[in-house]
């Protein structure tokens, strides 16, 4: 099975309304529930996660969000390596740095992110869009 580590911009994207990028994002969840995928999220996004949906959908259904994500994905811890290795990227984004190096400690297949300058950044695991997993999941 495929191992796919999720932007949070992702899962926020399909637990919020966002007309312009929730329906992929939905579709890769849709992947999750029925077993196509091995999803991971990285233990730092869930306080981003978190902190959009309070605003969004307040504190108890936020929480209940997080839950469910914990339930359904892989949650991978970070290290102080994982910290000082994404310092020494040529990455201008940390958070982005430190998905690209988790997602290389777990050899995961692709990282799903609709963030171009992540995705273009080049980084040892393929980042890739939802459109372009959902492509490869239905050839």
């Amino acid at each position: 099975m495929m191992k796919i580590v999720i932007d949070s911009n992702i899962t926020i994207d399909a637990l919020r309304p966002n007309p312009d990028f929730g329906t992929d994002a939905k579709r890769v969840f849709q992947l999750i529930w029925h077993e196509k995928i091995a999803p991971y999220i990285c233990a730092n996004s869930l306080t981003d996660i978190f902190y959009v949906l309070r605003k969004v959908h307040g504190a108890e259904k936020a929480k209940a969000a997080i839950s469910n994500l914990i339930t359904a994905a892989d949650i991978i811890p970070l290290t102080e390596n994982d910290c000082v290795d994404a310092l020494a990227l040529p990455m201008a984004d940390f958070e982005d740095a430190l998905i690209a190096v988790c997602a290389k400690r777990i050899n995961a297949d692709f990282i799903v992110s609709r963030d171009r300058k992540f995705i273009e950044s080049g980084t040892d695991v393929e980042a890739i869009t939802p459109r372009q997993l959902i492509e490869k999941i239905n050839r």
